[in-house]
This record gives structure tokens, C-alpha cells and sequence, in this order.
């Protein structure tokens, strides 16, 4: 696929600066850049490499300025750059819509129009599939659940039985929804097992990437609302409630009964204690750990987490701690001495 400057610019609400009739085969880093590729700036510290790139022509914000290269001008390069490189470069399969030969579909199975169901898929009996909803090789649906329209299963991904999937939801390899948490009871010589006999709910325009696990509630639900985005290898458990458009990073694991807001960020490698509340636009740092609950709109960072200004105190103190040792002792040694002379 080939597009103009100006063709691009159109797509993405942007502007021209420079020769605007100039072909693009496509994206490329700006360090690996050739001629007929358009590259992009969304970190200042790239900058000045405007004017090094082999690129024919580079997505950059407005503040850019006197470049030697053609501009696609546009207030946020990295989601402009993300709408060209769907355009022109990310080729969607053409499914067949149709059941493969060695899907097994059991009983009472509703399926809208489009649907497409590879081999070694298992759907559950009661359940319904909505329009377009493509199910990889290998997919277990467990009975009376509901998928939506236009969702993605992929290869290996296991949802158990009266879960629901919203409509547009992604769900990558290995991922598990709807399994029962940890949960066990002493009873004075081991364990019981709490039953967990609640369900998961997936909402519209979610993201679940690959070897995450999103727990069922023991009762009641556990509920993932619209729009969110929850990375590879993240644990959520039982009875959470995670708010729309937010954010979880691999490798953060949620405890359970924890309410999380809207447009939340937690970065990667975080963990969060059960039956908290984090507030809506609130930021949480990589390999925090989240021991009390969070307001809204705030920043936070370290274990246990505190206002990340507070905590880059904390950091840079720790960092100093060795020296700051060493002066104790010599101060020790002072006190000592002149305590020694006074008596």
C-alpha cells in the first residue's frame, strides 16, 4: 500500500509541513528508517535525530520546528503513528466463517451470523456466540456463557462455564477467565476449599493479553468494565471490580474484593492488597506494592506506595544510607570520646 503525505495527514487529523505529495510504503523506527518510510517523534530526547533519519518524512508534534524533512504535524505522534501503522501495515486475516471440521459444538449453542470456529474448539452447552466472533484452535468455552460480537479468542485461552464476554474484546493465548480463586478455609488440620460459585464479567472493548488469569467471584461477580487493558502474566482475583479505559501491566497481580476506578494506570510488576480502593485517574508506579487504599487523581510509587514525591525522597535517602551509616559511627565515636573527657 502506497499513500501520500498528504493522504496520511487527512487520516489522521493532521497537517503538512513540507512536500505533502511525497509516497509512503510504510512505518520504521527512526534509526532504522529508509527512504519512502515516514517515521516518528514522541520523546524529546529523539529529537534531534529529526535530521539524521534516512525517513522521508516524520509524524512530530507542533513544536517541531525548521526540519530538513516533510512534517505530518499532529498534537499526539505516537497515537498518529499507531492509526498509519493499522492502515498500512497490520493485515488482518480473512477468516472463513464457518465451523471447522473437529470444533465441537454441544447443545443449545446459539451462534450469530459470521462466526468463525477453528478446530479443537469446545463450546460449552447453553451458550451463545455473537456476529463475527472468530474462536482459535484450541479455545475451551464452558457452558451458559455469553460472547459478544466482533471478539477475538485466540489459540488455548479458556473461558469457564457463565462468564460473559462483551462485544470488540480481545482475549490472547492462554488467558483464563473465570477460573475459581484462591480461596481456602482452615479447619484446624488443613484447608477447605471455598467454592466459588459467582462469575466473571468481561465488558465491552477489552484487552487480555496473553497468560493472564481473571478469577471468578465466590459470589456475586468479578467485573472487568469497558475499555480496559490488562497486560500478559496479571492475576486478578476474586470479586475485583476493575473501573473503565484502566490500565494493569504484566506481572501485576490484583488480591481480592479490590475496587479500582476509572483511567487508573498501574505500571508493571505491582501488587495490590485485597478489599482496597483506588481511586479514579490515579497512577501507580512499577513494583509498587499498594497497602492501603489510594485517592483519586494522585501519583503513587514505592512499597508500601506513597506520593511518588515523597518517595523519591525515600529513594534517594536509601541511596546515601552507606555514608550515612559511616557518619554515625564516627559521630558515635565523637560522643563517646567527649563524654569519656567530661567524666
Amino acid at each position: 500500500m502506497k499513500k501520500t503525505l498528504t493522504e496520511l495527514a487527512d487520516y489522521v487529523g493532521g497537517k503538512v509541513a513540507g512536500d505533502g505529495s511525497i509516497e509512503i510504503l510504510g512505518v520504521m523506527t527512526i534509526e532504522d528508517a529508509a527512504e519512502g518510510y515516514i517515521t516518528f517523534v514522541s520523546n524529546q530526547k529523539y529529537e534531534n535525530m529529526i535530521n539524521e533519519t534516512k525517513a522521508s518524512a516524520v509524524i512530530a508534534a507542533p513544536h517541531i520546528k525548521n526540519s530538513g524533512k516533510p512534517l505530518l504535524v499532529v498534537d499526539n505522534p505516537y497515537l498518529a503513528y499507531a492509526k498509519i501503522v493499522d492502515l498500512m501495515m497490520n493485515v488482518k486475516p480473512a477468516h472463513p466463517k464457518t465451523i471447522a471440521p473437529g470444533a465441537t459444538i454441544d447443545k443449545n449453542v446459539s451462534l450469530g451470523n459470521g462466526v468463525t470456529i477453528y478446530p479443537n474448539v469446545f463450546v460449552g452447552a447453553n451458550c451463545s456466540i455473537g456476529d463475527n466472533t472468530v474462536l482459535y484452535p484450541g479455545v475451551y468455552i464452558g457452558e451458559d456463557c455469553k460472547i459478544g460480537s466482533d471478539t477475538e479468542i485466540f489459540p488455548n485461552a479458556v473461558v469457564y462455564k457463565a462468564c460473559s464476554i462483551g462485544n470488540r474484546v480481545t482475549i490472547h493465548s492462554n488467558a483464563v477467565i473465570g477460573s475459581p480463586s484462591f480461596g481456602y478455609a482452615p479447619d484446624g488440620k488443613t484447608y477447605y476449599k471455598i467454592p466459588h460459585v459467582g462469575t466473571t464479567v468481561i465488558e465491552d472493548d477489552v484487552d487480555i493479553e496473553p497468560n493472564t488469569t481473571i478469577s471468578r467471584a465466590a459470589l456475586g461477580e468479578t467485573r472487568i468494565k469497558k475499555g480496559a487493558k490488562i497486560g500478559c502474566l496479571v492475576a486478578v482475583a476474586h470479586s475485583v471490580e476493575v473501573g473503565e479505559n484502566t490500565l494493569i501491566v504484566a506481572q501485576s497481580g490484583i488480591a481480592g474484593s479490590v475496587k479500582i476506578g476509572n483511567n487508573v494506570t498501574i505500571a508493571g510488576q505491582t501488587g495490590v492488597s485485597g478489599h482496597l480502593k483506588i481511586g479514579d485517574n490515579t497512577v501507580i508506579g512499577g513494583r509498587s506494592g499498594v497497602a492501603n487504599d489510594l485517592p483519586p487523581n494522585g501519583v503513587f510509587l514505592g512499597a508500601p506506595a506513597m506520593p511518588i514525591k515523597k518517595m523519591r525522597k525515600c529513594y534517594a535517602a536509601i541511596a546515601r544510607l552507606p555514608e550515612m551509616r559511616d557518619t554515625v559511627k564516627e559521630l558515635t565515636k565523637k560522643v563517646a570520646t567527649l563524654e569519656n573527657k567530661m567524666k
